[in-house]
């Protein structure tokens, strides 16, 4: 029986192009290993192959040509002495031009004096590969970032400590990551006590006050306040951050605001964007990311020099269906930006013994990778998002669902190529079911769209090349994404696929996080000319427990 206790991960969050890659290699104790095989795969099969002998811990360096262009893989490592094999395990990375291209966004939301030593996020962000991370509610103030001393309460009293905001930064940058610190475009403490002019009004002429303690500021170019902001985004930026969250609250989406000696009502969307697009002109070399609430005002945002796409999701955008339709609507910009949501899992504060040992963050995951979208759900040195303030959060220290968070995240980081591109155009409605005929799937219950009880299938086609992404909803009769799932989907087995395109070559994988193997498996297939004269390619998806993917390429 082989040893399950060995472990990998990559000595960075993240790889920029031509940065030398290296694993980590940590043996059992009693373990006797001597040598360790290497192995390299993306979705079209095994990519490099090379042995490496063992010292307890080692970090092992890859060949340099590996980081020469960008893409993903996973790599899977097995241990052996003599000839006996005693067991292995998986990790993954990728190589970027700039984390843009693939945000798995993370956070850390403590920055105690007591905390600043702590430095067991970095194997985290390591281990699910979390390569851009929010410091949440970091500051001093909204309109004063940084205190005179190094030790301050917040506005929500929370004791903090500057110099280990900026361990913090040092620590996220030693683990290939990027830091990005909060900051609410329109919120102030005592500078509205200053600039009564500036604050936010509604009809009855009161100022806009939020939970009691934070005053809504006129952000409209030319304002004081517009200038504040961008003050303390600069403070943030000269002091180690790669680059500000841009934070709003949802409401108000329309305001009265002092202009020209009139108060007038001002549309928020328009100053958002001129706001985004001002802040990347006098920071050029910085990114930000502007939290685009329950979808709005993404229109307007999306077409902003902002550099993803990141939306909070709330109610009503409640069901699998609503996550899809989010990421579907706001992809597809000029300039390709990837798009984040922000969906915060609840049933792990309200019910975590369920939601730890059941489904809700698989199927929550699943939809939203399948859809092309990343998700904002994990951080600090081993916690789950449960809700919009961030520190209240579900600890999962070593409970199983690590190792499940580990395979989705893997999954997405190796096999990134299959889900996220632009390239991948949804054919979807033009390809399967109706009347369409290039794409059946039989022995199988499904939908185009998520639905109660049915495996949900997509189709994307790149050139040759198709992704058919899968998640199963076999068993699962509510489709709310923020309640509790308990149970797994009920396994789908034998899914027939049968194919009417041309093509002499044909390349099937199916990949998957919910498997021990975690390598893509080559599919067998026949082909046979039939009654209408065209090709017909047949397959076999043996198993679909949650999420798997088939990459199929003709020529």
């Amino acid at each position: 029986m082989e040893n399950t206790e060995f472990s990998i991960i990559p000595d960075k969050a993240q790889y920029e192009v031509g940065k030398s890659v290296y694993l980590e290699i940590k043996k059992p104790e009693r373990a006797e290993a001597e040598r360790v095989k290497i192995s390299l795969f993306t979705y079209q099969g095994k990519n490099l192959e090379m042995e490496f002998a063992l010292d307890r811990e080692v970090y092992l360096p890859l060949t340099e040509n590996i980081s020469e262009k960008t893409g993903g893989y996973l790599v899977k490592a097995e241990f052996f002495q003599k000839d006996e094999k005693l067991g292995s395990c998986y990790t993954a990375f990728d190589v970027v031009n700039c984390w843009t291209e693939a945000p798995r966004y993370g956070f850390l939301s403590i920055f105690s004096e007591e905390d600043k030593q702590q430095e067991d996020y970095q194997e985290f962000f390591r281990e699910m590969h979390l390569n851009v991370i929010q410091f949440y509610d970091w500051m001093y103030r909204h309109d004063d970032f940084y205190p005179e001393g190094d030790i301050y309460n917040d506005i929500m009293g929370r004791k903090g400590s500057m110099a280990a905001v900026a361990e913090k930064i040092k620590g996220v940058h030693a683990c290939g990551a990027k830091a990005m610190a909060y900051g609410a475009v329109y919120g102030a403490e005592s500078f509205q006590e200053t600039h009564p002019e500036c604050r936010y009004l509604y009809d009855n002429g009161k100022p806009m006050v939020f939970i009691d303690k934070i005053w809504l500021m006129d952000i409209h170019r030319g304002t004081a306040w517009r200038k504040r902001i961008l003050q303390e985004y600069g403070k943030a930026l000269k002091n180690g951050f790669d680059g500000v969250h841009m934070d709003q609250y949802g409401d108000p989406k329309e305001a009265l605001v002092l202009e020209n000696g009139k108060y007038v009502i001002r549309d928020l969307a328009d100053d958002f964007r001129d706001l985004i697009n001002e802040t990347k002109e006098t920071y050029p070399e910085k990114q930000f990311i502007f939290n685009a609430v329950n979808n709005w005002p993404v229109d307007s945002v999306k077409k902003s020099r902002e550099d993803c796409v990141y939306i909070e999701v709330w109610s009503p955008n409640d069901t699998y269906r609503d996550l899809y339709r989010l990421i579907a609507h706001a992809r597809g910009t000029e300039d390709e930006k990837k798009v984040i949501l922000a969906a915060y899992l609840n049933p792990f504060k309200t019910d975590p013994e369920s939601s730890l040992n059941g489904a809700t963050a698989q199927l929550a995951m699943a939809t939203i990778f399948a859809s092309g979208g990343y998700h904002l759900l994990l951080g600090e040195g081993g916690n789950i998002l449960t809700e919009a303030y961030y520190p209240d959060n579900c600890k999962i220290g070593e409970h199983p669902i690590r190792k499940t968070l580990k395979k989705y995240y893997d999954f997405i980081t190796a096999y990134g190529g299959l889900l996220f591109p632009e390239s991948w155009t949804d054919m979807t409605m033009q390809y399967a079911g109706g009347i369409n005929s290039e794409f059946a799937f039989e022995n199988v219950e499904w939908s185009p769209y998520p639905e109660a009880g049915k495996v949900w299938i997509r189709v994307y086609k790149r050139g040759r090349e198709f992704s058919i992404r899968c998640v199963n909803f076999t068993g699962i009769s509510d489709m709310n994404w923020n309640r509790t799932h308990a149970e797994l989907p009920q396994c789908a087995e034998k899914i027939k696929v049968k194919v009417k395109l041309p093509g002499e070559k044909k390349e099937i994988y199916a990949v998957t996080p919910d498997s021990e193997i975690q390598e893509p498996t080559a599919l067998h297939y026949e082909a046979k000319t039939g009654e209408d004269q065209r090709q017909e390619i047949t397959f076999e998806l043996e198993r679909l427990s949650v999420f798997s993917v088939v990459y199929l390429r003709l020529e």
